[in-house]
């Protein structure tokens, strides 16, 4: 009985606050394009009155600390109508962000009287959003966020990693909540090649799980994708390419910033995470797609991967890697549910048995590379 009428309680102040202080939507972009299950946005220059938790016991205080200012804590002890979304910028620290309504500009805003409230006007900008429902926490923001990644990597749409989540309706509804998570973008691919310092390098180190679950920890790699190269046929399935019906290996496609981590760096971890002594074969995994390989996009990246290896093959395996090198011609992207499948499968046997010890012993040998 108590607890139902604590619960009446929250409720009845969580209608009176929603009715005392509006909850205004403000749409201040225009959808440029659809791609896949993102939308591409042409942002507006917005206002934002925002508060940075110092560290993670002072997040919760953010929402609190913003809110004090709208409803009256500020030069003027004037109530500013609460805008929808709040905008979390979880590349700064979990920045909280209250857009202002539209009549604001940075000169006729009141001034807080907390100062630890920023008021600043971001510019207008380019993103990709995509959007999901419900209740939102760290996990389910990763998985959005990998997965905003790799569709835009598949368009090759680069990115500023500036990831934002916005919540909708909050903090007073909990069944309509609505979420999106967002990044500045650039589509513009004219010299692209000249001023990007993202490269795609492609692995294959058995099943591509484990790849995978390796350099998505690696510091400088942007994302790593699960699919299938080095075969024969086009669009291949995971049933054609396990009967080895295609020549396919899975492999995974690394994308990579060269300013944080070099080539050579990431073809070390590579040998060093699987063994690449062992012919169609990593532990109980056996199959040509099982192969150890890695595919270069021209002779500068072979000679590098050859570098490596033969230093490695000298140092560490006794001259007997198998490691196929070949020249890159296709990939193809694996089916969802091998897409960032350690991280969402953690506790299921092969990601115990199998992953999780290689992922400890490639990070305790080459600690350096790994976030």
């Amino acid at each position: 009985m108590k607890t139902f009428t604590i619960l009446a309680i929250i409720i009845l102040l969580l209608f009176f606050a929603k009715n005392l202080f509006s909850v205004d939507a403000e749409k201040n972009y225009t959808t440029i394009k659809k791609v896949e299950n993102i939308e591409i946005r042409q942002y507006k220059s917005r206002v934002y009155a925002s508060y940075t938790p110092k560290n993670e016991r002072e997040r919760n205080d953010s929402f609190r600390k913003v809110a004090g200012f709208i409803f009256g804590d500020n030069t003027n002890d004037e109530k500013i109508s609460m805008t929808s979304p709040v905008v979390i910028k979880l590349h700064n620290n979990y920045e909280m962000a209250f857009l202002m309504p539209k009549q604001y500009s940075i000169e006729n805003l009141p001034k807080p009287a907390n100062k630890e409230i920023n008021i600043y006007n971001e510019p207008g900008a380019l993103k990709a959003c995509i959007k999901y429902s419900g209740y939102t926490n760290s996990s389910v923001e990763n998985k959005k966020i990998n997965e905003l990644k790799k569709i835009l990597s598949k368009y090759n749409y680069n990115h500023s990693n500036d990831f934002e989540l916005l919540v909708y309706n909050s903090p007073f509804d909990f069944i309509n909540r609505r979420n999106e998570i967002t990044v500045t973008i650039n589509m513009d691919t004219k010299n692209k090649e000249k001023i990007s310092t993202k490269n795609n390098i492609y692995f294959g180190g058995g099943c591509f799980w484990c790849t995978e679950a390796v350099f998505e920890q690696v510091i400088g790699v942007e994302i790593a994708i699960s699919g299938y190269s080095g075969g024969k046929i086009k669009n291949p399935s995971y049933k054609e390419v396990s009967k080895g019906l295609t020549s396919h290996a899975e492999v995974c496609k690394i994308t990579y910033d060269e300013n944080i981590i070099k080539l050579n760096e990431l073809v070390e971890i590579f040998f060093y995470y699987h063994d690449p002594t062992t012919l169609n074969r990593q532990g109980n995994d056996h199959g040509a797609h099982y192969r150890s390989i890695i595919l270069y996009n021209n002779d500068e990246e072979k000679k590098i991967i050859n570098t490596v290896k033969d230093k490695i093959n000298k140092e560490k395996y006794g001259g007997k890697i198998i490691t196929e090198i070949k020249k890159f011609s296709d990939f193809y992207y694996a089916e969802e549910l091998h897409q960032n499948y350690f991280n969402e499968n953690s506790s299921q046997p092969y990601c115990e048995i199998v992953i999780s010890p290689k992922l400890s012993k490639v990070r305790s040998e080459l600690n350096k590379y790994f976030k």
